[in-house]
């Protein structure tokens, strides 16, 4: 039996869910939960209904923007979760009345946030932090191991500064704005990156979250990395890949994540830049009616629409 990728069309966002085998059956992975939801069969807690799941054995939040963040919330809402990797630790907010809209928009997600934290505590849910945070780096399923490959140092996460600034005191108004709009901006640079491989070092898929180009300079000075799928970092936008990236990653095939609007947008820069390592190409929302992509990882991905 092998492991069976889930990506949700969930617009541009990201859901994503792993079904791997163990001795014990099946273990259930959630990664991010989006926020864009055409229909009820994407949201992540409605989808691992269908599929008659009764918990998520781990549940991964890469970083803080609303189209990873907001699904998470009903799934931890309704359905047991094991453990869990959260990107900070909780937040300590005295927020003001805000008149800049990103402002607002951002403290309502920072809000979200606490209130996942509240609800993992609430069902007792192990939470565990990626690093710097947490020690732990890895988690094994049967044969098969989930990786978080980055950030690993504080001096990687640009965007928590703002946080660890709007956390430590009462600030005025003006300040608080400020520094949410700094958050929005750079949270990206944040974002956490995941490898899923077999035991035995075969990369099956590499999740890059919103991560950009920055980020993969990093990480691949250090990772030898060579997975059989890749996801785009921040929904296929020019930050987030090159062709360079792609001849060092050299996949078979690529995914990105994102709708049919920005699709007939960049298809034509997307295709030529996912030749660049020769790579089967797929987006989520490129065709209307998708619920989502499917996997038996390695394989290439296939399309399952409305009926």
């Amino acid at each position: 039996m092998r492991p069976v990728l889930y990506a949700l069309n969930v617009g541009r966002g990201d859901a994503f869910f792993l079904e791997i085998p163990t001795d014990d059956g099946v273990a259930v992975v959630l990664i991010d939960g989006g926020d864009q939801f055409f229909h009820e069969s994407v949201r992540p807690y409605r989808f691992a209904q269908e599929r008659g799941w009764k918990q998520i054995d781990l549940m991964i939040l890469t970083h803080l923007h609303p189209d990873h963040l907001t699904g998470l919330l009903e799934v931890a809402e309704h359905i047991p979760i094991v453990e869990s990797v959260l990107p900070y630790p909780q937040l300590a907010l005295d927020l003001s009345e805000m008149q800049h809209p990103q402002a607002i928009q951002t403290a309502r997600m920072l809000n979200d946030y606490n209130q996942l934290w509240e609800l993992l505590i609430l069902q007792k849910t192990v939470v565990s932090l990626r690093q710097p945070f947490g020690e732990t780096a890895s988690w094994r399923f049967g044969q098969f191991v989930l990786r978080h490959l980055d950030p690993l140092h504080i001096s990687d996460l640009p965007a928590y500064g703002n946080l660890q600034q709007l956390c430590s005191s009462h600030l005025e108004a003006e300040l608080q704005e400020e520094l949410l709009v700094a958050f929005d901006a750079s949270s990206n640079r944040d974002s956490s990156v995941w490898l899923f491989e077999e035991t035995d070092g075969r990369q099956l898929f590499l999740f890059g979250g919103d991560a950009l180009l920055s980020n993969w300079e990093r990480i691949m000075d250090r990772e030898q990395l060579r997975p059989c799928g890749f996801k785009v970092g921040h929904h296929g936008m020019a930050d987030g890949w090159n062709e360079q990236l792609l001849r060092l990653l050299s996949p078979d095939w690529l995914l990105i994540t994102n709708n049919d609007t920005e699709y007939e947008r960049f298809r034509d820069e997307w295709n030529r830049i996912a030749q660049a390592s020769e790579s089967m190409l797929y987006v989520t929302g490129s065709q209307p009616g998708t619920i989502y992509l499917a996997s038996r990882l390695p394989l290439a991905l296939e399309r399952i629409e409305l009926k």
